[in-house]
């Protein structure tokens, strides 16, 4: 068995190393967190699994965002999201769903700044969805309205029609595009 003394000192080791463990993780007791409140890159808050529902002036749900983790920096005034998914419903003629790997808006939600696969998905009444692909995009909520000078390509079905640039009126349903427009059809 263990002698007294090694019992106390396998106890004292134990302890000290539980000590060492919660420090490691959660800081020094007198530890406090201190930081430039005029810092543009420190956080105030943060949102895991977010879920952001915005109502227009008549109450309709206008807008549906959502994101595994979202921040809010309050130097610049400007949230950011992780995997954002938009959702604009369309009085029951279905809705459009916007995706992309990165996401910043500021605080008054005006515009929202899109970045990495972006997917603007319209599940509108037509038969076949039509699915838009680019690499970045600029969306104004209050306006529906979306717009890229980036490469962007529109599949629907296994038509497909690719271009650089483009302007979008979402619940018109209307995208303008604007240069070096190629379509392939295929034919049946």
């Amino acid at each position: 068995m263990f002698s007294a003394a090694r019992l106390k000192l396998i106890t004292g080791l134990a302890i000290l190393l539980a000590a060492l463990v919660y420090w490691g993780i959660f800081g020094s007791p007198g530890e406090t967190v201190s930081g430039d409140p005029d810092n543009p890159d420190r956080v105030d808050f943060f949102i895991r699994d977010a879920y952001i529902s915005v109502f227009d002036e008549n109450g309709q749900l206008s807008r549906i965002v959502q994101s595994p983790h979202l921040q809010h920096f309050p130097a610049p005034e400007l949230i950011t999201l992780n995997s954002p998914l938009i959702t604009l419903p369309r009085d029951g003629r279905g809705d459009t769903q916007i995706s992309s790997d990165l996401g910043s808006m500021p605080d008054d939600e005006s515009k929202i700044e899109l970045a990495g696969n972006v997917r603007v998905i319209d599940n509108s009444a037509a038969e076949t969805p039509w699915v838009l692909t680019t690499s970045v995009m600029t969306l104004l909520p209050p306006d529906d309205y979306a717009e890229t000078d980036a490469p962007v390509q529109i599949q629907q079905g296994t038509n497909r029609t690719d271009a650089i640039g483009m302007q979008a009126w979402l619940k018109e349903h209307r995208i303008d595009l604007l240069s070096d427009v190629r379509g392939y059809y295929a034919t049946y």
